[in-house]
């Protein structure tokens, strides 16, 4: 296998298989009763970018176990990977693709084993990793074994394939992918919404009258009183005159409320994440999850069948809520809930008054960018891409631009825990508590599958019509005040299912038991 690394940190892979009895072809593993032969492994989904992280998995192979498993061995590396005080980390989120020569459809491979280094698995030779299997078994966490910072690298790390998962046989040529995306960890335990602030529509006490509001403890997942007395979740009224709150009511146990730990995304899903996305999917489902409308610095385009994007790093825009289900669901990951949306920005701090995602109430909007679609770009100023009325570059860029090596907190535009973009850049969808749409939402991950059209098919999401879902973060186009963490001026009364240039996806997962020592 030979990689050729192009200047943005993309590795393009040509393959060859290893076994004569695959013929040469591209991507694909023989199976037979004696042999499983080396099958060639696609990098997708990753941060192909150097400054992002430069996420990368490669040298993927798969080696016969039994009559219905096989080991799946790969490489993985990324920079500026950190784990402190054994809690604070990143990870990757790998999962893995497959199907049978013939077949259109990708399908999701299910793992074998679950829990902390399961039996059979191999951490691999480098970074001393752990690899962590949750209990639907869509795919694994690689994160650090002990406390530590800078480079990560592995190479050999071996997980467990169940073959019959992906509707593939064994005595027919097989491709599979192998697939990636970086995270953070948001570890349990209680915080507050609301700042104290007067931002639009913020959550509040329900003592509250008017003025500046009151933020609100979350102290547990247990159901939660919606209503306007004190102690109860509220909500403050916005331009429109409804309550961004809805009826009062009850949040259910089962919603989210971002008391329990989970993983979160580091950055906005990429261009590039996306057309890998859309290269695993039937002419039917493209249908519905492509669009070729110019968008602002959009740039994912087809050729031959084939979906790429020109600067595969720069954050996507121009997607509707059910693109970014879809997505969602093909990675095994899921929306993320507004409380969950506050709690990955101020962590467990006492919130300051009319905050950003960094803690702080200042805010810089960028004025250029260095090095544009080039990988290696740099914001010329600032730490947030917003309508500040000087910037010059008008939509999206590179995801995680702000973020160096040596940055603060502040300057990289990072929330408490190191998660990146969550003000400016795009506006994100999470799911709102002010519908019963959005309050029956229970967390449920994807499955890995999309209907045969390209939509979600989760029990309880929020539908492609975007009934229950609000908009968190502010985007390119709006100002400063829609960038702060408590502004909820797009969550109450809102939905729209339609594609804008303004609209992006990152996803969640909760965290599996026992991730923690």
């Amino acid at each position: 296998m030979e990689t050729d690394v192009f200047p943005a940190g993309r590795a393009r892979v040509r393959e060859t298989c290893a076994g004569s009895d695959c013929g040469g072809t591209m991507m694909t593993a023989c199976f037979t009763k004696r042999t499983l032969a080396a099958v060639c492994g696609l990098l997708l989904m990753a941060a192909q970018d150097v400054g992002a992280n430069g996420l990368l998995v490669t040298n993927v192979t798969v080696s016969k176990r039994n009559e219905t498993t096989a080991y799946v061995t790969f490489d993985i590396a990324w920079q500026n990977s950190w784990r402190f005080t054994n809690i604070n980390h990143d990870a990757a989120w790998v999962f893995f693709k497959a199907r049978q020569e013939g077949q259109s459809e990708w399908h999701r491979v299910l793992l074998e084993g679950t829990g902390v280094n399961p039996q059979d698995y191999s951490n691999g030779v480098g970074t001393a990793v752990d690899l962590i299997v949750p209990s639907d078994r869509m795919g694994l966490f690689v994160r650090r074994a002990a406390q530590g910072s800078g480079a990560l690298a592995v190479t050999n790390i071996q997980a467990v394939w169940n073959i019959a998962s992906a509707n593939v046989t064994k005595t027919f040529l097989i491709q599979i992918r192998a697939l990636a995306a970086e995270m953070v960890y948001v570890a349990e335990g209680a915080f507050k919404v609301g700042s104290g602030g007067t931002e639009v529509g913020s959550f509040t006490d329900g003592s509250w009258t008017n003025g500046v509001t009151i933020p609100f403890r979350i102290a547990s997942e247990d159901a939660l009183t919606v209503s306007n007395a004190a102690g109860c979740l509220w909500g403050t009224v916005s331009g429109s005159t409804k309550s961004t709150i809805g009826d009062k009511g009850t949040l259910p146990a089962a919603f989210p409320k971002g008391y329990a730990a989970f993983y979160c995304m580091k950055e906005e899903a990429t261009q590039g994440q996306y057309a890998d996305f859309l290269n695993t999917l039937t002419a039917a489902q493209l249908a519905n999850r492509y669009s070729s409308t110019a968008w602002n610095r959009y740039t994912i385009s087809v050729s031959n069948g084939v979906y790429s994007a020109s600067v595969p790093d720069r954050v996507c825009n121009g997607l509707c809520y059910g693109d970014a289900a879809a997505f969602l669901d093909w990675a095994g990951l899921r929306p993320y809930t507004e409380l969950e949306f506050e709690k990955a920005c101020r962590g467990p701090l006492d919130p300051i008054a009319n905050e950003y995602p960094w803690g702080t109430t200042a805010i810089g909007g960028t004025t250029g960018v260095n090095n544009d679609g080039t990988g290696l770009d740099t914001a010329a100023s600032g730490n947030c891409n917003c309508n500040s009325g000087s910037h010059s570059v008008y939509g999206p860029y590179r995801a995680g631009i702000y973020a160096t090596a040596s940055s603060t907190r502040e300057a990289a535009g990072a929330s408490y825990w190191g998660i990146l973009g969550l003000a400016g850049s795009l506006w994100e969808y999470v799911v709102a508590v002010d519908s019963s749409t959005g309050r029956a939402f229970s967390g449920l991950h994807g499955d890995g599958n999309l209907t045969a059209a390209g939509y979600e098919d989760v029990a309880d999401w929020p539908g492609a019509n975007g009934v229950g879902i609000g908009f968190r973060g502010g985007s390119y186009q709006d100002g400063t005040t829609c960038a702060r963490v408590s502004d909820r001026n797009w969550c109450g009364g809102y939905s729209d299912g339609t594609r804008n240039s303004l609209c992006c996806c990152r996803g969640v997962r909760t965290a599996p038991a026992g991730v923690l020592p």
